[in-house]
């Protein structure tokens, strides 16, 4: 670890050391010197050395205690409560953090749906008097037969469903003229057999 930080010293002193200065450099001199040499090859060349190494990789690594305390003062304060309220608050920002977790959310949806106790505590709450009443208030209300109009001439008018109409009709169709077809072949067997 020292040689790299030596070798970074060198690379910085050997920039400076063109420009023969009697003061010190500032810190905005100091920064653009040393961005201007890590943006070099030999400096891009000296920062992938530096980060393939494993002794600088092992003070990269984060502790899991590190990473908690982090989470802690930073995602868990109030400053950072009062940030994802305000966030929250842009619909452009919602929108796109509510479809990323779409997939997410319909893969629980799925599990929750097929857990026993999940569907024993949605009966449980289905089944009070006052979800009941509001279910009904809800139901009966005009707004809601509109709504399931809209649904059931949308089914019935979808294009991935007009075959599937069509073909069940035709069989209807052919069921009933069997039954008719029977029924009045039987009264003319019944006609005939009469003298």
């Amino acid at each position: 670890m020292r040689k790299w930080i030596i070798l970074i010293g060198v690379v910085v002193l050997a920039g400076c050391g063109g420009a023969q200065q009697s003061s010190t450099p500032s810190y905005e001199e100091t920064k653009k010197m040393i961005t201007d040499t890590m943006q070099t090859e030999e400096g891009k060349k000296v920062m992938r050395q530096m980060l393939s190494d494993p002794e600088f990789k092992e003070l990269l690594i984060l502790e899991q205690e590190d990473v908690k305390n982090s989470i802690e003062n930073t995602l868990l304060s109030k400053d950072a409560e009062k940030f994802w309220k305000d966030t929250f608050k842009d619909p452009t920002f919602s929108e796109t953090f509510a479809k990323s977790m779409k997939e997410q959310q319909q893969d629980i949806m799925t599990e929750l749906m097929k857990d026993a106790s999940f569907q024993k505590e949605l009966e449980t709450f289905f089944g009070q008097p006052d979800m009941q009443k509001q279910l009904e208030t809800i139901l009966q209300s005009s707004t809601m037969r509109k709504e399931i109009e809209e649904i059931v001439q949308e089914t019935v008018d979808s294009p991935l469903l007009k075959t599937k109409w069509q073909e069940l009709i035709k069989a209807a169709g052919a069921a009933e003229e069997e039954k008719s077809g029977e029924s009045g072949g039987g009264q003319k067997k019944e006609e005939e057999k009469k003298p």
